[in-house]
C-alpha cells in the first residue's frame, strides 16, 4: 500500500507538470484571464481577458501565434468587448457547441468548443481555413466568458 506521503507527492509532481503545460499551452499573460486556449497547427491559439466583468468593462483579446511571436492580436489595443465579441450556443443534428466570434474586416472569425476546439474563418461564404486544437491539449471557454461578452441568442445550425 503507498504511503500518504508518497501519494502527496506524486500528486505534487503531477500538478507541478499541468501548470508548465498550462504555462505553454497560452498566450495570455501572467495577470490576464484564460478564456480559451489551445495548440493547432503548430499555433497557439488564445482568448484572453482582463477586467471583464461586463461587455463594457475590461478587455477580451484573440491571439494566435506563438510563444515567440504573435501573428495576430484582436483587437489590437485592450477594448471592451461590446459590439466586437458574441458568445453563442450552436446547435446541429445531434451535437452542440459554444462560438465566440468576431469580424476583422472581411473576415469573420469563430473560436468554438465542442468535443474538440478551434477557430475556423470565413470570408462572406467561404471558408478559409480551420485550425482544430489538438486533441486533449485544449482549455474549454471559461465560465467567465459568459458573463464578460455579449451573449446571442442560441443558433440552431452551423453559421
Amino acid at each position: 500500500m503507498l504511503s500518504f506521503q508518497k501519494i502527496m507527492i506524486a500528486l505534487a509532481i503531477s500538478s507541478s507538470t499541468l501548470n508548465v503545460a498550462h504555462a505553454e499551452l497560452t498566450l495570455c499573460k501572467d495577470f490576464e484571464e484564460v478564456y480559451f486556449s489551445c495548440h493547432a497547427s503548430g499555433k497557439i491559439i488564445s482568448l484572453c481577458a482582463s477586467g471583464n466583468i461586463s461587455p463594457n468593462n475590461g478587455y477580451v483579446q484573440y491571439r494566435i501565434g506563438t510563444k515567440e511571436k504573435i501573428e495576430l492580436q484582436y483587437p489590437e489595443r485592450s477594448l471592451p468587448p461590446h459590439n466586437r465579441f458574441s458568445i453563442s450556443d450552436v446547435s446541429a443534428a445531434n451535437a452542440s457547441s459554444t462560438h465566440i466570434k468576431f469580424r476583422r474586416g472581411a473576415y469573420n472569425y469563430v473560436v468554438y468548443a465542442s468535443a474538440l476546439g478551434g477557430v475556423y474563418v470565413k470570408r462572406g461564404d467561404k471558408l478559409l481555413s480551420n485550425r482544430v486544437c489538438e486533441p486533449g491539449i485544449y482549455q474549454r471557454f471559461n465560465s467567465r466568458a459568459f458573463r464578460g461578452i455579449g451573449t446571442v441568442a442560441p443558433i440552431d445550425g452551423i453559421d
